[in-house]
């Protein structure tokens, strides 16, 4: 893929949506763990999965501009 540059405050931007991502995906999977109603359980799941595809994706912008990619939890 080509690169492009990324301003500074662009990374910043991404990388704070990152980390908000990450929390927020840990944080599902903690009451995932901790509830036993399997309606919750597929809701919690549905954010999880959710999550994880914005981590990707946040990731792959942080690729495509040359820069490394964050480590996932």
């Amino acid at each position: 893929m080509q690169q492009w540059r990324m301003t500074e405050m662009e990374k910043l931007h991404i990388m704070e949506q990152l980390r908000a991502e990450e929390l927020c995906t840990r944080k599902a999977r903690l009451y995932l763990n901790q509830t036993r109603d399997p309606a919750i359980q597929g809701l919690l799941q549905q954010c999880i999965d959710k999550g994880q595809r914005h981590i990707s994706a946040l990731n792959n912008l942080l690729q495509d501009a040359g820069l490394p990619r964050m480590a996932q939890h």
